[in-house]
Order: structure tokens, then C-alpha cells, then sequence
């Protein structure tokens, strides 16, 4: 596997070098190879209606495969396609979408951060269906035993457990931050932020807005009334970031704002985003001038596919995500020889030691690098700081950007 894993890496830096302007003038890739024969078709949960939708998880995995198709030249030659179940945030659609899944017969299912992809865990579990992204929606995802389900960036806790790291670095000592209202939102603040908080000696403070009509300038007022050392979200849509934001600095707030994984604010704000942190899995678009030479290239690579869909205006942490899945998972699939099965595809994915990922960190999956939490495939994280001109800067100097956390301070039960 080690040999066919390099010629695929090898294949995968001759495409991106390949990022330019086409013949023709309408595309941003020259070069490219298209697919052809008969589809390889796998699974895709994205929450992209309801209350809480996030339609960027979906166009990024639109994008994504437009690229493989017509400039990777698909999967050792052959096209790859998405069969796309929206998730509304119900546990009943999620529970429909893993039964269409496993009538479908698909060989994985790419999670694109969908937050009710629970109810969906045991069916695919039973059916030996491994599901794979770049973050997990939900923690019970995450703690699905060894082989039934792979995250390349780390478990849930990696936000909760980052955020707080990082915010106790820059010296806050008072943070509140907004959260949808949900009871995940619940569980996630009260099991895994609060007791880090604690355990850092942050005094730490909540909202929770509703998904649909919020006020965001009662939200901020309330924040503010605190007196924070930092204020934002712990996760909003990216409307609900940008309003919030805005409504802090109308009304005086000068601290730092912690963005989470939000980053559309940036452009909407100019020169008041300036000082915000934020925490994606991955280096994102306005990384690039900061970035690695790899990975400035793949986030161009990604700009053009968004372009090249109709999305260019929606380059988010979250199509990154699930662009950024689909570009990895085609890599694995590379290095199977035979078939492409979810057996294949369990065991390709137990075999990666050492993978470089897409815009993000080196992954081993071998169940060893989150102590009980074997779907684990990292236990990095990243944090940028918006800069004056809009652009991100990491947080650390580290060559690669990424820290590694102490997954000792996430409370066990």
C-alpha cells in the first residue's frame, strides 16, 4: 500500500501544479484529465435544509467533485459520484438518509459536518458502512468503535478542547460565547467547554440563540453586560457570526472576538474583524498569503472549483470541510487495489500513517491517537488571527501551524 499511497500523492502534486488559466479562458485549471466509464458512487450526509442549515457543506461537495471528475481525472481513471442525502437536522431524516445509504449499497459515507448524522451511526455501523469526514457532526459519531467511522482532523472535542487552549494562551480570563439553541448545543457546553473552561480557570458564560429570528443585538448587549475578556460563538450559520460580530463592535466592544470556525464576517466587517481568532480544522482561503507553499496551492485549487460550480462567493470553513473530504478520500481510494468496497475502503483507511491531508494536518488512523476516542485521526489543532488587510495569520509559528492539544484536560465520565 505505502508504494501505490506515493504514487497517488506524486499523481496529486502534478495536478496541483496544474492550477492556472485554461486554453479557453473559462476555467482556472489547464491540463486537467476527465473521467470517463462507470462512476464509483458514495454517500454524503450534509445538513442543508432545516433551521440550522449549513447549504455550504453541500456546494463544497459539488465543487469537489467537479475537480475530481475534470482535472484529477477521477479515481484510477473513472468518475466519481455523490449521492447526497440533506440532512434537516432531525434525527428522522438522518435515519432515512442511512437507510437509503445502505439500500444504495455505497462503500462509505462522507460526513460533512451534518449534527444529526447519530441517528444514522448504528445503521450504518450494522451495515459495516464506515463513515468518514473531515470533523465529526456530532460526538456520537466520534465515539463509534474502531473501523465504523474515520475523522481526519480529530473528535469533537478538538473545538471545545482548542478553544478553550487557546483562548487561556492569548490570557482571557472572562469568555462568553453563543451557540445555537439545541440540545446537542446543551451537551456539548455543559460535558465538554464548561469543565475545560474550569480546568483552565476561565470564567466561562453562555447564550443560545434561537436557530430562526434571533436578535443579535440583544445577544451582543448581554455579552457585553459581562464584561468579557473575549466574546463571539462557539458555532453559528455564518449570518448569525456576521451579525453578532457586528452588533459587539457598534456597541463598544473592543476585546478579542473569537470566531470559531466562522470566517465570512471578514469581508462583511473589514477593519473591525481585525484582531478576531478564529479555529478551523484546516488552513482556509484567507490563509493563503500565510500558507505553506502545498497547501496556498490546494486552496486556490479550491477557490477555482467553487468558482467553476456558481459558489465562488461561499469559500466557508464549512465547503472547505467538505471539499476537502471528498479530494482525501479520493486519495485513499487510490491506493486500493481491487474493488472499492467498504471493506476496501475500512481497511485503506486503518492502513494511512502519515497521510498528508487537504489543507490540513498529517493524519495516522489507527485508532491510537485520542485515548478512547478511536475514530480519531488527529489530535491537532489550528487558530488564526485576522490581520489588518482581511487576511489570517496562524496564531503559533509552528511549520505547519498546527499544536498539539492535551486531550488529558477533556473530562472522562
Amino acid at each position: 500500500m505505502k508504494n501505490k499511497l506515493a504514487a497517488s500523492l506524486a499523481a496529486a502534486a502534478l495536478i496541483l501544479a496544474a492550477c492556472g488559466s485554461s486554453d479557453d479562458g473559462d476555467s482556472g485549471f489547464e491540463g486537467g484529465e476527465k473521467a470517463t466509464g462507470e462512476p464509483i458512487v458514495f454517500g454524503v450526509q450534509a445538513p442543508t435544509k432545516g433551521a440550522t442549515a449549513y447549504p455550504q457543506t453541500g456546494y463544497g461537495a459539488e465543487a469537489a467533485e467537479w475537480y475530481v471528475n475534470n482535472v484529477m481525472g477521477g479515481v484510477n481513471g473513472r468518475p466519481i459520484e455523490l449521492s447526497l442525502c440533506a440532512g434537516d437536522g432531525s434525527p428522522e431524516t438522518a435515519i432515512n438518509c442511512a437507510n437509503k445509504h445502505v439500500s444504495d449499497g455505497v462503500p462509505f459515507v462522507l460526513d460533512a459536518y451534518d449534527q444529526a448524522i447519530t441517528g444514522a451511526v448504528p445503521i450504518l455501523a450494522s451495515s459495516g458502512i464506515p463513515i468518514i469526514g473531515t470533523l465529526a457532526g456530532s460526538g456520537v459519531a466520534d465515539k463509534a468503535e474502531y473501523g465504523q467511522a474515520f475523522y481526519f482532523t480529530g473528535p469533537t472535542e478538538v473545538s471545545a478542547l482548542g478553544s478553550m487552549s487557546v483562548l487561556d494562551e492569548l490570557g482571557k480570563e472572562k469568555v462568553t460565547l453563543a451557540v445555537n439553541e439545541a440540545p446537542t448545543s446543551h451537551t456539548y457546553v455543559d460535558t465538554l467547554i464548561k469543565p475545560i473552561a474550569d480546568s483552565l480557570g476561565i470564567d466561562f458564560s453562555v447564550q443560545y440563540p434561537a436557530a430562526t429570528g434571533a436578535n443579535f443585538n440583544v445577544v451582543a448587549a448581554t455579552q457585553i453586560s459581562e464584561d468579557p475578556d473575549a466574546a463571539g460563538v462557539i458555532a453559528l450559520p455564518e449570518d448569525g457570526c456576521t451579525a453578532l460580530f457586528q452588533a459587539l463592535r457598534q456597541q463598544g466592544f473592543d476585546g478579542t472576538i473569537f470566531a470559531g470556525s466562522c470566517s465570512q464576517f471578514i469581508d462583511a466587517m473589514g477593519a473591525d474583524a481585525a484582531g478576531a481568532v478564529v479555529q478551523p480544522r484546516l488552513w482556509v482561503p484567507l490563509t493563503k498569503d500565510n500558507a505553506p507553499d502545498q497547501v496556498a496551492e490546494e486552496l486556490e485549487i479550491f477557490e477555482n472549483a467553487m468558482d467553476e460550480v456558481g459558489y465562488g462567493d461561499e469559500l466557508s470553513a464549512r465547503s472547505l470541510y467538505s471539499f476537502a473530504g471528498v479530494i482525501n478520500m479520493v486519495k485513499v481510494m487510490e491506493t486500493i487495489d481491487g474493488d472499492i468496497t467498504k471493506e476496501s475502503i475500512t481497511e485503506a483507511m486503518k492502513g494511512l500513517v502519515d497521510f498528508p491531508t487537504f489543507a490540513g494536518p498529517t493524519v495516522t488512523c489507527d485508532g491510537e491517537q485520542w485515548t478512547g476516542l478511536p475514530t480519531s485521526c488527529s489530535r491537532q489543532a489550528i487558530f488564526f488571527e485576522v490581520q489588518d488587510d482581511g487576511t489570517l495569520a496562524p496564531v503559533n509559528d509552528s511549520e505547519d501551524g498546527y499544536i498539539e492539544l492535551d486531550p488529558s484536560l477533556v473530562p472522562t465520565k
